[in-house]
């Protein structure tokens, strides 16, 4: 499955650094071999990090045509602002792992293996040293 991240966020939020990283991390190489269904379905995680002032909304779109599914994910601004590099990671790993699943299980895809995305996807950030792992 294609599952891509990028972001729409000012410098100051330090979203652009996360980004970096992840381009940087076998993120794609991860997810590239795994089929969670038989439609193709990709994902694009678009990180939103926008000065309040301008009243941003989410936006959660499937795109037929091009068979994705395209996420906001909202961060607060001065929360973002405020912490280092590390915390960010934390953050935006703890928001994609925690807010994506439901997201995708809200559209109803034929067939989809949700409890092994889930999975899969709490599995690459904590093997990548973004969160803690969970107890099992």
């Amino acid at each position: 499955m294609k599952f891509f991240i990028t972001s729409d966020a000012d410098k100051e939020t330090g979203l652009s650094e996360i980004i970096y990283e992840i381009n940087r991390s076998p993120m794609d190489d991860f997810f590239v071999d795994r089929f969670y269904d038989d439609s193709g379905i990709e994902m694009a995680v678009i990180l939103m990090g926008r000065d309040p002032q301008w009243n941003f909304k989410q936006r959660i779109r499937f795109v037929k045509k091009e068979n994705c599914l395209y996420i906001d994910l909202m961060f607060d601004w001065q929360t973002m602002v405020d912490a280092d590099h590390v915390s960010r990671k934390r953050i935006v790993a703890e928001k994609i792992v925690t807010e994506v699943p439901p997201i995708v299980a809200k559209k109803k895809f034929k067939d989809f293996d949700l409890p092994r995305f889930s999975r899969d996807l709490r599995t690459w950030f904590e093997e990548n040293g973004w969160i803690e792992k969970q107890e099992t």
